[in-house]
């Protein structure tokens, strides 16, 4: 057992450069596995609001914060319109915290074996070789945390009262990047009373943590404020679209299937930190985290960047035991490639696209969000030319939801496209006189508040029959009951899903 917040001697520490060298290798599989996939079914859903996020720079966003959008502003930036330069950025993102493993492992003790195996370990799982598979917050928060828990590594081990604003800076960026990093620091906080180093909350480091945290975070909560709190509002309705979509059962068994071998790695590595007394709370983080996302309902891949510090004690104890060294590697490599061929094309597009359509693992993933949105564009062109002029000059594209209005606004520049569907709701001249709109995705139902006449011009055709949320939605004429600013605060804008 280790001698609590004992300084560690710097001469038995190893060189930084293998370590580096060994995170670097373990990175360039990832990427070797990854990158001749990008793009290759297409923009996503949300890498296209994210898009037109970016076209749109702020200081928050109703269901996001704005780190996203800003990095997508600059990847934009160097260059425009590259789906493949996004995804590329996930999947830097992706190595990052490959390199923060092996720094992990290095910090707890491991020698080169070890911190090539912990990297290279976590590499290959199914959950860090999708990071190149969608740009997406999901990626910036596990950075966060993966950051986080090297830090607070270190400073649980070294006593080092200079690294709790290093901690805070981390949590601060973090909460610009996805709000979900604040369960792991309630969680930590708690695992630090319970793993028994409450004292350290006793200090005034995590007073200075939390003040750097919010202010980091003050720029979004003055935008949540001056906007009415509309995060507050999607979050609602969020939890229980997840929740609905997500069962107990599934939530556990999509953590193993993302982790793969890997996950055996990571037992052995909370079993390591719990044994310790000083990294003892770490111990607990990976554990508290799966429960809290258990009981708040959310999706698997939520508590997993906990898993990182985890999974670098893992290979600490696999380095220190003989026995263990000598017999598991075999077995951790069977069920590592178990689990990428059962998993890993769920994340990974290593099918073609009708490949993927036939085999159904489109129901599983999120692949069906990446389909069609050329084919949409170009039938809500053909509607919106079939208008008369008359008619196109004092209309506008009214798009139902985010993922419609994002689609145009990329594959149809052109168009006077609209969207009251969360963020949308802000991207909008201050005049809207329009009393005829040519609706997308609202059936006749929805639109009857809205229309005094509707006319159905098209439904959405897919392409390969694939059943997602577009195919099959209307095209149509709507005569407005009213000019359309009229009715945008109360029918038309919201922030819910």
């Amino acid at each position: 057992m280790s001698t609590l917040a004992m300084p560690l001697d710097r001469e038995s520490e190893s060189p930084l450069a293998p370590t580096l060298a060994a995170a670097a290798a373990a990175a360039a599989v990832q990427l070797a596995i990854v990158l001749s996939l990008l793009g290759r079914y297409g923009w996503d859903r949300d890498e296209l609001y994210f898009r037109s996020a970016a076209h749109h720079p702020a200081l928050g966003y109703v269901d996001f914060p704005p780190l996203t959008a800003w990095l997508a502003w600059l990847v934009d930036r160097l260059d425009p319109g590259s789906l493949d330069a996004l995804r590329l950025t996930s999947a830097l993102l992706g190595s990052a915290t490959v390199l923060l493993v092996a720094l992990t492992v290095r910090e707890l003790g491991g020698g080169l074996r070890a911190q090539l195996g912990g990297a290279l370990a976590w590499a290959v799982t199914p959950y860090v070789l999708g990071s190149a598979s969608i740009f997406h917050p999901t990626w910036l928060d596990a950075l966060a945390w993966a950051a986080f828990l090297y830090v607070a590594t270190r400073l649980l081990r070294r006593g080092e009262q200079r690294l709790w604003p290093v901690l805070g800076a981390i949590a601060g960026l973090g909460l610009e990047a996805k709000y979900t990093i604040a369960f792991l620091l309630a969680v930590f906080a708690v695992a630090l009373v319970v793993g028994g180093r409450r004292g350290l909350l006793a200090t005034r480091g995590p007073w200075l943590c939390a003040a750097v945290a919010l202010a980091l975070l003050a720029p979004n909560l003055a935008w949540q404020a001056a906007h009415g709190w509309p995060s507050l509002h999607f979050f609602s309705s969020q939890q229980a679209q997840t929740a609905a979509d997500t069962s107990p059962g599934a939530y556990l068994a999509e953590q193993v299937a993302f982790l793969g071998g890997t996950f055996v790695v990571a037992m052995l590595g909370v079993r390591r930190l719990w044994r310790d007394r000083a990294l003892r709370p770490l111990g607990l983080v990976p554990v508290l985290v799966t429960l809290v996302f258990l009981l708040e309902r959310g999706r698997g891949y939520y508590p997993l960047p906990a898993d990182a510090v985890a999974v670098a004690a893992g290979a600490v104890a696999l380095e220190r035991r003989t026995r263990l060294r000598r017999a598991l590697p075999a077995a951790l490599a069977a069920l590592q490639v178990a689990a990428l061929v059962f998993a890993a094309p769920i994340v990974v597009p290593f099918h073609s696209t009708g490949a993927m359509v036939r085999s159904g693992v489109w129901k599983s993933g999120f692949y069906d969000d990446e389909i069609g949105w050329p084919q949409l564009s170009a039938q809500v062109e053909r509607a919106w030319q079939a208008l008369p002029p008359a008619t196109r000059a004092h209309a506008a594209v009214l798009a139902q939801n985010y993922g419609e209005a994002s689609a145009l606004a990329r594959y149809r520049p052109d168009l006077p496209v609209l969207s009251g569907h969360l963020s949308w709701q802000y991207w909008r001249p201050r005049s809207l006189p329009q009393t005829v709109v040519l609706t997308v995705g609202y059936e006749r139902g929805d639109a009857t508040a809205l229309c005094r006449s509707w006319r159905l011009d098209a439904r959405i055709a897919i392409p390969y029959g694939l059943a997602n949320q577009e195919q099959g939605r209307p095209i149509a004429t709507c005569e407005l009951r009213r000019p359309l600013g009229e009715l945008w605060g109360r029918l038309v804008a919201r922030d819910r899903l």
